[in-house]
């Protein structure tokens, strides 16, 4: 569990040499830490629990799905738990794909263009009133959608 402000992990699981033998393909590679790029480094806290919400998610729906696949090839039918189940999972996709855009949007941050353009940079003069116009507009269209969605699935 990553302490942003004491810059360490109180609790972890590492595989030895694992990032640079991904990253780098040897295992005597250096893979820079966030310590090498102070003050130009996104929020921690935000991307480390998306990515493992994503991560989670993904392997929550691939369990879930060949658990179904399994009994119904074999039983032609689900034990009801396993149907009940598969009611939220419905909405799984969405919840990893919700993660993995915080974890991306968030992640790159304070970089629009890593290295080249910094969100400060970026702004551009509109009103907070006109933003928060929009994504009340957003937000109401995407309710009407999923009250579409669950009407449809009930």
């Amino acid at each position: 569990l990553p302490d942003e402000a004491a810059k360490e992990n109180k609790f972890e699981l590492t595989i030895p040499d694992g990032a640079s033998l991904i990253l780098r393909h040897s295992a005597s590679g250096v893979v820079p830490g966030l310590n090498d790029y102070p003050g130009n480094h996104p929020p921690v806290f935000p991307v480390f629990w998306g990515f493992r919400i994503m991560v989670g998610t993904g392997i929550l729906m691939l369990v879930v799905s060949w658990s179904a696949a399994f009994f119904l090839k074999r039983r032609h039918s689900l034990p009801k738990p396993l149907a009940l189940a598969m009611v939220p999972m419905a909405l799984s996709g969405w919840l990893a794909t919700l993660a993995g855009w915080y974890t991306t949007e968030i992640g790159r941050q304070p970089w629009l263009v890593t290295g080249v353009l910094k969100t400060v940079d970026a702004v551009g003069p509109v009103a907070g009133s006109h933003v928060a116009l929009t994504l009340a507009i957003y937000l109401i269209l995407y309710v009407l959608l999923l009250i579409a969605y669950l009407g449809v699935l009930v």
